[in-house]
């Protein structure tokens, strides 16, 4: 686990067409573009589905969409996966403070993030790290509050690009049709 400059994901953001859009003065939003997302989907509560028809919404109860999102995020971790906050670290490891206080990993990585968490810049997952990236996302859903605590995650080998939300919404955008399938199966049901 280890920040890298921002600007080290622009190639990795082009190849799979994401674009980044400031929200207001404290987040950004990723987005796939169109033509390049086969399948979008959406885990939500009920409320929250997106009036679009080019999303398929799952409604499901608080503890099945953090499931679902985090079985999902496994299958989707094959090696590399990138994190970017929607507003700065700070706000996300602020949120995550007290459920991840009795995580060692994550409490010597927090003590040493400390001149990171004013910025944006993508805090890569490696093949290691699934334990402590699905504990993160946990205690993310579970305990953030606001949109800026939302997080990016993108997968470095494949075309996938996850926004997930505190509370959900989780949207999930897929470059192609077999790797939806492929974790699909951890929410189709």
């Amino acid at each position: 686990m280890d920040f890298l400059p921002e600007q080290e994901i622009n190639g990795l953001l082009t190849e799979f067409g994401i674009t980044k859009t400031q929200v207001g003065d404290d987040c950004i939003d990723l987005e796939m573009s169109t033509d390049r997302a086969d399948v979008c989907d959406c885990l939500c509560h009920e409320g929250q589905m997106v009036e679009d028809t080019l999303w398929t919404c799952k409604v499901m109860n608080a503890e099945s969409l953090v499931t679902a999102a985090t079985e999902s995020i496994r299958k989707i971790h094959q090696g590399q996966t990138v994190l970017v906050p929607s507003g700065k670290w700070r706000s996300v490891f602020d949120a995550v403070a007290f459920s991840m206080a009795g995580n060692e990993l994550w409490q010597e990585f927090d003590a040493s993030a400390t001149i990171k968490l004013n910025t944006r810049d993508p805090l890569l997952f490696e093949a290691g790290d699934e334990q402590i990236l699905i504990s993160l996302l946990t205690a993310l859903m579970n305990d953030g509050e606001t949109p800026e605590q939302g997080v990016f995650l993108i997968s470095a080998g494949a075309p996938i690009l996850v926004h997930l939300q505190p509370g959900g919404p989780v949207k999930l955008w897929f470059g192609n049709r077999v790797l939806a399938d492929e974790v699909r199966e951890h929410y189709a049901t």
